[in-house]
């Protein structure tokens, strides 16, 4: 297989098979490791996370949904077609008749104290408590070395911009995130409509270009149809050295500016089956129900 230089792909997605799945997606996409790298495949992904949430609130208790543990687990050691590699924090599925591999990262959404205040880790292996303090969640994911993302950093006004220009000067997050789900399509640039996603990736583009904190652009999928129309980015791996994992390249390539965002937006209907599933999982999961993640 040739060595690319150009990586693309979304450091934050939920993988496609819970939240809002249509019969014909369960149908056409069923759940196992060897589908989802096709499918990534055939839409040109190089890498695609799948991302765990981490939450702990006082009126539910804690949530860890691990469904990085649970795709690998769907891989079948008897299927000759692909070979399949594990490390702590990403796994490279190489599929043999089709010469193509597909690198799988395991990131984490940790859900703070705060609503919407929401923190993207890469590179960590551990898991990261949810519910607790912003700070002190950005200093445990430094400490373990890994780093940080600010998911839809603006949304519902989580942070603010002076707050996320002193993270980034003390070295506590890497970027921020243009966010590709729940919002509405691009469409809606031209009309008078403000959703509290679109704002907050008008928000991050502005601090990009006003203060130099990358921003890097991510699917947030919570289905199929997310991934295919979704946001991504594309990682520039010229001058970087071929032996470091797919997150130490990302890391250096978000550091050098060396990325392109490419700023997409779901689908139209996203945001109201995320609200539909959001409504039925309380049923599904008692009275808990699933994080507003």
């Amino acid at each position: 297989m040739t060595n690319k230089k150009i990586y693309s792909g979304s450091l934050h997605s939920h993988g496609c098979w819970t939240d809002y799945r249509n019969e014909s997606e369960k149908k056409n996409f069923p759940f196992d490791l060897k589908s989802f790298v096709e499918y990534c495949s055939i839409i040109g992904r190089d890498f695609q996370a799948i991302t765990d949430i981490m939450a702990h609130r006082p009126e539910k208790p804690e949530f860890i949904e691990k469904r990085y543990k649970a795709l690998l687990k769907t891989a079948d050691p008897k299927d000759k077609s692909y070979v399949l590699q594990q490390n702590k924090t990403e796994s490279v599925i190489y599929l043999l008749k089709e010469n193509k591999k597909l690198i799988i990262p395991r990131t984490q959404e940790i859900l703070t104290d705060i609503n919407f205040k929401h923190i993207l880790a890469i590179g960590v292996e551990k898991d990261i408590r949810g519910g607790r303090n912003a700070l002190e969640t950005l200093n445990e994911i430094r400490d373990l070395g890994g780093y940080s993302i600010l998911d839809h950093t603006f949304m519902c006004d989580a942070w603010n911009k002076e707050k996320v220009k002193k993270l980034y000067s003390k070295g506590l997050i890497l970027a921020t995130e243009w966010n590709g789900g729940l919002t509405f399509p691009a469409i809606c640039d031209i009309l008078p409509v403000k959703t509290p996603n679109k704002k907050s990736n008008h928000r991050v583009l502005s601090l990009e270009k006003k203060c130099g904190i990358p921003c890097i652009a991510n699917d947030d999928s919570h289905s199929a149809e997310d991934i295919m129309n979704g946001a991504f980015t594309s990682y520039d791996f010229s001058d970087i050295d071929e032996n470091l994992s797919l997150t130490d390249k990302i890391v250096s390539s978000i550091k050098s500016g060396k990325f392109k965002k490419h700023k997409k937006y779901s689908s139209f209907i996203s945001p109201f089956l995320h609200v539909k599933y959001g409504a039925e999982s309380q049923e599904t999961f008692r009275e808990e129900g699933l994080p507003d993640a």
